[in-house]
Order: structure tokens, then sequence, then C-alpha cells
């Protein structure tokens, strides 16, 4: 494709899909031969990457203003006790900070609100001792940070079908740079109007490792990568980028080092992101990738 034909496809409207980003396109297009098409008002989103069936699909919501707001969407393999990735937005239904996590101290929870995922049996997900036991600390992957605008929101990034084992130095590392970057970009209503995002660890064969209890079963899933995929609409027009991390305690050098399009993380992972794009949009957007289109990126 060039340049010019390009730069028409990323400036297509968002026509097939609604004008509301909290809620959904109003159908799928029969010509948009990837599509999530089981006719669920939450698989049909923007954000949600291609299902597979050996996944569960949990949806968590919570009410604003009278009304259910999307908070995150998730993939999680029981036989894994791993997300394969989660999905979510920041719009101007969620961009704001509202909740200050230290109140978590004068809550119920005491000031550790981790807590089972209520939409899966408590067998398909990891404890806090698994992980500790095993060196390991409790890395969100819808970051406590995303969710800010209200208590519930944040409360349920708190679920351990949320949380991925993840090495401290990692956690607090490159992953939390990215994530502020993340934050930034997707509070700033003058960078985006919707960040669509999907982040995760690689969870296929090969690219993993497993931990055992001192029974010898397997008790959690370490990912040798992490990643997220991010499409940002703003004015009707359209850009993306995709980064890929190993998963160990020093990561040198910038983040646009770790940066690809989104063609590339696909290869990477296995994974279908933005399948619910028209496909000439989504063909556009996922082919191509500038880190100066990224305020900020270096």
């Amino acid at each position: 494709m060039n340049r010019l034909l390009l730069i028409a496809a990323i400036l297509l409207t968002i026509g097939a899909c609604s004008n509301d980003t909290d809620s959904l396109p109003s159908y799928i297009d029969p010509s948009n031969t990837n599509a999530n098409t089981d006719g669920s008002k939450y698989t049909t989103r923007i954000e949600i990457p291609a299902i597979s069936d050996e996944d569960i699909f949990i949806t968590h919501t919570t009410t604003q203003n009278n009304r259910e707001s999307v908070n995150y969407s998730i993939a999680h393999s029981p036989r894994r006790k791993h997300s394969r990735w989660v999905a979510f937005t920041f719009d101007a239904g969620n961009r704001a900070k509202n909740w200050n996590r230290n109140n978590w101290d004068n809550t119920e929870w005491g000031g550790d609100p981790f807590q089972p995922d209520p939409q899966l049996p408590l067998d398909h997900v990891f404890t806090k001792d698994e992980i500790n036991r095993n060196g390991y600390v409790r890395g969100h992957l819808v970051a406590s940070a995303d969710r800010l605008h209200s208590k519930e929101a944040n409360e349920q990034t708190f679920y351990y079908s949320n949380i991925s084992p993840m090495l401290s130095r990692f956690n607090e590392g490159k992953w939390l740079e990215l994530e502020g970057k993340v934050q930034g970009w997707g509070r700033n209503n003058g960078f985006c109007d919707t960040l669509y995002i999907v982040k995760g660890g690689t969870i296929r064969e090969g690219e993993y490792k497993s931990v055992t209890n001192p029974q010898g079963i397997t008790c959690a899933t370490i990912p040798h990568h992490y990643f997220m995929a991010l499409l940002c609409r703003h004015k009707d027009t359209y850009k993306a980028a995709a980064f890929y991390f190993e998963h160990k305690n020093y990561l040198e050098g910038n983040l646009s080092d770790y940066a690809m399009t989104i063609d590339e993380l696909e290869e990477k992972t296995g994974i279908d992101f933005f399948c619910n794009l028209p496909d000439k949009l989504e063909k556009a957007v996922e082919q191509y990738f500038s880190p100066t289109q990224w305020t900020g990126l270096k």
C-alpha cells in the first residue's frame, strides 16, 4: 500500500461503529473476515482481540450514572491459570482520577484488596502464597493506576485473574515506565478520544515456564515475555503501536527500542488484535508505526 492510500485508510471514520466510546458497534460487518461473530455485546467491542475456544471470556463492569460501564475484559486460560490477555479503554467516561488508593487502608480489605475473581472457580487461578514462594510479585495487567475513576473499578483490578507473577524489577522497570506513558496518553483528551489497550503475557507452548507446589502440581505460569497493543482514535483518525518485553529484571535502552507494529506483535504472540475493526482500517493501522506520533516516546 502506498503512503497516500495508507493515509486515506487511517483517516477512515468510525463508520460501522458506534460514536459512543462506552457502547458497542451496532453490527458486525459481514465483510469483516476476522471479527468476533458470536453476537455478544462485549466480544464485538473494538478493544477485544479474536477469542480462542480454549479460553474463558469475562467482562467486568461497574455502574456509573445509573448505567453499566465496561471496566475491562479478559481471556483466561484455566489450564495455565493465567489470562492470555486483558483489554480495556481510556475514554471520557473513565479517565478521571476520583479514587485515592491510599484509602484501601481504611476499607474492609485493610490495605490488601487482592481477591479471587468472582466469575472464576478458585482452582482456575494461582494464589499469593504460590507466587511469593517462587520469588515473584503480584504484577497487574490492567494497572491499578489505569482505573482510578471509582473505588469499584479500582477494586476489580485486584482480581487474581488480572494478576501475573512478575519479577520485581521487571514490574518496577520498563513495564511500569510504559504503563505511565499509556496512562498519560489515555488521560489526555487532546491526544485521544479513546485509547484501546490490550496487555498480557505469553502463555503459548514454549513461551512460559511452570512452577509447581510442594506436591509437584503446576500452580502458576510465568510468561517469558509481556506485551501491549495500543490503538488510538482521535477525531476519527487512528494510529497504533505495540510493545514486547523479555521478562527479566533488567531491560536497557528506551521504550521505543521495544516498540513495533501490531502486525509484528501478532507474529510474536499469535493473537489477532483489533479484529473487530473494519478490515481495510485494521490492515492500514496494524502495518504502520511511527514513534513520533506518540508524545514523549523515546
